[in-house]
């Protein structure tokens, strides 16, 4: 049900600040295409997000702070969440490719696939969640809760899967909202597991007219 929860705020904070969220999904889309500046546009859509994720005050000057501020340790981060994946869906086609039983290490391989990804989304946010921005304790804490919390983690990389699978279908909205709606699904979704701590602020209550 948290997860539910989550995906609400997610598309909240969307439309709460719709300008925003459109002005950091064409900046992901350019430094991505440019590619040299991939992991610095990541890093600054994801300090904007997290913000949101913690109800602070954000404008596009947040972004240009999250972009610069990080470059070296952004592309470390970047490589490690592409790479990762990546390494691990080589070697599941590789022995899916073969017959027998070497096929069952490819099923090995497809279940670190989806855990990778299931951490991976919470490392970003979490080296923003962070006072000083650390990368190994970035990768530690998005590994320990992603592992205490598997369904709820898996449900949250299932929504953001949907999102990129229909903005793909919409090619409008892929341009326009999905990087922005990924970043925020994982910045809400590492402050939900922390608001459970106390260690995140809970969401503003709403004054009832």
């Amino acid at each position: 049900m948290k997860a539910f929860i989550v995906m609400g705020r997610t598309f909240k904070a969307a439309y709460d600040e719709l300008f925003l969220c459109v002005f950091l999904s064409v900046a992901w889309w350019i430094g991505t295409i440019l590619v040299l500046p991939a992991a610095p546009v990541t890093s600054g859509i994801h300090n904007v997000a997290n913000r949101m994720a913690n109800y602070k005050r954000v404008d596009n000057s947040f972004f240009w702070e999250g972009a610069r501020s990080q470059i070296g340790r952004s592309w470390l981060l970047y490589l490690i969440n592409l790479l990762t994946p990546l390494l691990m869906a080589v070697n599941a086609w590789f022995y899916f490719r073969l017959e027998g039983w070497p096929q069952m290490i490819g099923i090995v391989f497809v279940w670190l696939l989806v855990i990778a990804l299931m951490i991976g989304q919470f490392v970003f946010p979490f080296f923003w969640q962070q006072d000083q921005p650390d990368i190994k304790l970035a990768l530690r804490n998005a590994a320990v809760l992603a592992m205490r919390n598997p369904f709820y983690t898996f449900l949250l990389l299932l929504f953001q899967i949907l999102v990129v699978g229909l903005s793909t279908a919409i090619t409008l909205p892929l341009i326009l909202l999905a990087p922005a709606l990924v970043a925020l699904a994982a910045n809400f979704g590492v402050a939900g597991l922390l608001q459970e701590m106390g260690l995140a602020p809970e969401p503003p209550v709403v004054p009832r007219r």
